[in-house]
C-alpha cells in the first residue's frame, strides 16, 4: 500500500539504524545453506496476512511465501513488520524478502529492490446484479449515486471522472453496502477486499461486480535488499513460473473471493 513518502522511509530507516547496525544481504546461497527463507508480513493486513483462530499466519502473501520457500527447499520463518519497518528490515538484512502490500514506487526503489509485480491494488465498483451499467464510463449521469465514506480516495476519483454522478457520503463501508443494497444509492467504488469481507453478511442481496479499475492501479511486489541480483534473479523466474502456472490467481481468488482489479500478466523479459 502506499504510506509515506520519501522523507518518512529514510527517517525510519535511520531511526532503525540508531540500535542495529545495517549488515551485508544474504545471497541466495547463504538462504541455502541456512535451509531458512525469512520473509516479512503484516498480519494487520487481511486477507493478505492474518492470524487465524488457531494464532497461525495465514493469508494470500503467506501462501506465496509458502510456495517460493517450498520451491528453493528450504523452511519459511515468518518476520512481523509494519509499515514503518518494511523497508528498514529489508535494508538492516531482519529479513530476506518483505511483503505486507509492498507497493513499487520511485523512493521506496532508491532504498530497497523489487521483485515483478505479484498482486495490484485498485479500486473497483460493486453494484447490483438488477444495474444495467457494463463499466463505470456508463455511470457519469445524474441518475446514479455512489456510497462512499467521506474522505477517501475513490471520492476524489468519481468528483473529477463522473462529475453527474451524486455522491451519497457514509461513515463507514458497511453502511456504504448498506445502502446499496437497500436502493438508496447505485454502487459503490471501493477496494475489492472490503467487498470479499462483506458481501457474505448481505446474501439476500445479488451483487455484481464491473470489470475494470475505477481509478488508479498500483503494483505490489516483493522487496528485498538492493543489489541482491542473486536472490532477485531466482526470485523473478520463480514468480513467473507459479503466475503461468496460475497458482498466484487461485491463492488470492482462495482469500479474496474473486480475480485481481487488473490481473497480473507474466513476463518473461525482466
Amino acid at each position: 500500500m502506499k504510506t509515506g513518502i520519501r522523507a518518512a522511509l529514510l527517517g525510519a530507516l535511520a531511526c532503525f539504524a540508531g540500535w542495529t547496525a545495517p549488515a551485508s544481504a544474504r545471497s541466495l546461497d547463504e538462504i541455502l545453506s541456512a535451509s531458512e527463507l525469512r520473509v516479512g508480513v503484516n498480519p494487520n493486513y487481511p486477507p493478505n496476512a492474518m492470524y487465524n483462530d488457531k494464532n497461525e499466519l495465514v493469508g494470500f502473501e503467506v501462501d506465496v511465501a509458502r510456495k517460493l520457500a517450498d520451491m528453493l527447499g528450504v523452511k519459511v520463518s515468518f518476520v512481523i513488520v509494519d509499515p514503518a519497518s518494511r523497508v528498514p528490515f529489508v535494508a538492516a538484512n531482519k529479513i530476506d524478502l518483505v511483503m505486507g502490500g509492498m507497493t513499487r514506487t520511485p523512493d521506496r526503489a532508491k532504498l530497497i529492490d523489487f521483485s515483478v509485480p505479484i498482486n495490484t491494488e485498485g479500486s473497483a465498483v460493486l453494484t447490483t446484479e438488477g444495474a444495467a451499467y457494463k463499466s463505470i464510463a456508463d455511470m457519469n449521469v445524474e441518475t446514479v449515486t455512489f456510497a462512499e465514506v467521506r474522505g477517501t480516495t475513490p471520492v476524489t476519483f468519481l468528483q473529477d471522472k463522473l462529475p453527474k454522478a451524486k455522491l451519497l457520503f457514509l461513515e463507514n463501508w458497511p453502511d456504504a453496502l448498506r445502502a446499496v443494497a437497500a436502493g438508496r444509492a447505485t454502487a459503490v467504488v471501493a477496494d475489492p477486499a472490503f467487498y470479499s469481507k462483506l458481501l457474505p453478511q448481505m446474501p439476500d442481496t445479488k451483487w455484481k461486480i464491473l470489470p475494470g479499475a475505477a481509478g488508479p492501479v498500483s503494483y505490489d511486489c516483493i522487496g528485498l535488499t538492493k543489489g541482491n541480483e542473486g536472490l532477485r534473479s531466482w526470485l523473478n523466474v520463480t514468480l513467473f513460473s507459479i503466475e503461468t502456472a496460475g497458482f498466484i490467481d487461485d491463492a488470492w481468488r482462495k482469500w479474496h473471493n474473486g480475480d485481481m482489479v487488473v490481473q497480473i500478466q507474466p513476463n518473461p523479459y525482466f
